[in-house]
Order: C-alpha cells, then sequence, then structure tokens
C-alpha cells in the first residue's frame, strides 16, 4: 500500500506533462488569403461581425491597396463570412 501512494503522485505528474503536448496548435486551421499568388495564413481573424457578408481584408503594407478575400481554408474553397462593407486593415 505505501507503494502504491508514492506511485500516484509520479502517475499525476506524468499525466500533466503528457498532456500538455496534446494540444499542439494545427497548421491546417486559421484563415488563409491568396497573396500574389501565395497562400498566406493571417495570424488574427479580423472578421468579428455576425453578419453574413464575406470578409476581406487590406494589407498596410501594400501601396495599390489590393482587397483580398478571406478564405477558412487554404485550398480557398470556402469563404469566410463576418466582414463588413469596408475591408478590414491589416499590420502584419
Amino acid at each position: 500500500m505505501k507503494k502504491f501512494k508514492l506511485l500516484i503522485p509520479m502517475m499525476v505528474f506524468v499525466m500533466g506533462i503528457g498532456m500538455a503536448f496534446t494540444t499542439k496548435n494545427n497548421p491546417d486551421t486559421g484563415l488563409w488569403v491568396e497573396r500574389n499568388g501565395v497562400p498566406y495564413q493571417l495570424k488574427s481573424d479580423p472578421c468579428m461581425s455576425n453578419k453574413n457578408i464575406h470578409c476581406y481584408v487590406v494589407f498596410a503594407d501594400d501601396p495599390n491597396a489590393v482587397e483580398y478575400p478571406v478564405y477558412t481554408d487554404q485550398n480557398f474553397s470556402i469563404p469566410k463570412e463576418g466582414g463588413s462593407t469596408l475591408p478590414y486593415l491589416i499590420m502584419e
């Protein structure tokens, strides 16, 4: 019984460490735009409205102020909803 009492805290510790590695970020999730023909993943979600309007973004470093549609997948097949009448400004 003494060994069992010592074994339980060690098992809890090992399981805690193991559980810490189970919540890895999935690189396939997130929001994507096609910038110069290359998939670009956004670092944050700018599309926060509750409207059923497609989301568009403009990058601050783009001198032409091109509006890019935002997608929920890297294949650009599912457009992201939650946009507004004006595109969101991205400072990435």
